[in-house]
Formats: structure tokens, sequence, C-alpha cells
């Protein structure tokens, strides 16, 4: 989705306007709920008992263990981050630094294609090195990438437009969030086998509106765009690291993802 996405909708927006990919989003909602409706079937299996209302008594229980906040607090830093990028990258691509509504979805495209790669090493990664080690990783990629991204600002002024100062950062930081998420959310689900459900919606909740929390801060601090994504990818880091503290202290065999 974040190699595809950004692609389709600049061209759609290239050809047909800028309210044309709100066109398309409102078709695909659509067709999507219409096969839902018709042709899903029911996953929950049939011996399982059915759980009236908000399982507010199981939400509590879970969220008072600070394993589970550790590592889904992780995640959401680790998207924090991404949608940070995603929220600043047109003013700095487009504005800044020039690009046209083309060039910023190739150059967004293959930063979402970069995920993917990323992620196909970290699944092979996890199997040799383990788990604490891939958070490790998450961990330097996103200091790493706030330090560049810093230092590319101390840069000449004529240099600072060029968009390779702004994209190459993010690319390491952004690899922090392949070598960080699949791991977290392992450790944080893997003590709730009885209540996959329940903590699996949890951690989503916390990993989704957490990071859009936080990218919503970053957003609106009043400093310049660059230094908020170095703020963000900063604090990102600092997550990941106490999440590869307490996967210290874990004992789990999970060898794959």
């Amino acid at each position: 989705v974040p190699a595809l996405a950004p692609l389709l909708g600049g061209l759609l927006a290239d050809a047909f306007g800028w309210r044309a990919p709100f066109w398309f989003l409102s078709a695909y909602g659509l067709l999507i709920a219409l096969i839902v409706i018709v042709w899903l079937p029911e996953t929950r299996p049939a011996h399982t008992l059915r759980v009236a209302g908000l399982p507010l008594r199981q939400y509590a229980g879970i969220l008072c263990q600070p394993r589970f906040l550790a590592f889904a607090f992780a995640n959401a830093g680790a998207l924090g981050m991404v949608l940070t990028y995603v929220s600043l990258a047109p003013q700095v691509l487009m504005t800044e630094d020039a690009l046209t509504p083309i060039q910023f979805s190739f150059a967004f495209g293959a930063n979402g294609l970069w995920i993917m790669l990323v992620s196909a090493f970290v699944n092979k990664t996890i199997r040799k090195a383990g788990r604490p080690f891939c958070l490790a990783m998450g961990f330097v990629a996103m200091l790493l990438g706030a330090l560049l991204l810093t230092g590319g600002q101390m840069l000449p002024t004529a240099w600072q437009t060029h968009w390779a100062l702004y994209m190459l950062p993010v690319a390491v930081s952004v690899a922090g969030l392949a070598f960080t998420v699949g791991p977290a959310t392992s450790y944080a689900l893997e003590p709730y086998q009885q209540q996959a459900g329940v903590a699996a919606a949890l951690q989503g909740f916390i990993q989704m509106a957490g990071g859009a929390a936080g990218s919503l801060l970053m957003v609106a601090l009043p400093i310049a765009e660059k230094s908020a994504l170095a703020l963000m990818m900063l604090a990102g880091a600092a997550l990941a690291l106490i999440a590869w503290r307490c996967s210290k202290k874990m004992h789990g065999t999970l060898t794959a993802l």
C-alpha cells in the first residue's frame, strides 16, 4: 500500500484533478463493503464463546501489564515516525524541494517498496539473530535517521533543498520501523493466546492512536518540518530502546513471523 497508493493517487490527480483520488477511495470503499457483506464468512470458531459488549475487564487487565505497554508503545513510536514523515513530506519535497506531484509519488512509493524489502530481510534475520537483536536494530536505525536528518540541516543552504537530504534519513529510519513492528507485536501478544482478539485489538489501537497522537504533536510544534520529524524519530528510537531492554528479560520461543 505505501508503495502503490501514492503513485496511483498522483496519476489520478494529474489526469483528472485533485478530487479524483477521493472519488476513487469512495468507490473503492463501497466495493469492499459490498464484498464483506455478501461474501466474507464468519471467522470466529463455532465452539468459542461470544463476548457480550466490550470486554472492558480484559482490556483493563492487559493494560496493567508493563511488558505489553512497552512493546505496544514501541510500535506506536515507529508508526508515529512514519505518520510524521507522511504529513510533512508534501511540504518538504514539493514546496521546498520543488518536486512535481508525479516525482513526489515515485519518491514516496520507492520508500514503501524499501520497507517491503527490509521487512523481507527482517524475516530472515529474526530466525538467526532473534527478536531482541531486531529491536536493537530498530532503535539504531531510527536514531541514525534522526542524526542524519539533523546533520543535513547543518550543510550549506543551497544543498538543503535537495530531496536526498530528506529521503535518505527517512529511508534509514523507516528501516527501523520494519525491524521493530514484527518483533514488538509478537512479544506483546505472546502471553495472550486465549485472548488473542482482545489483545490484538488493544495493541492495534495503541499503535494507531498513539502513533497518530505523537505525529499530531510533532506537526503542531512551532519548529521546522525536518526538526519535527527528527524529534519524532528520536522518540521512536527511545521507545524501541525500552522495548529492547524489556525483551532481554523474556525467554520466548518464537523463531519466525
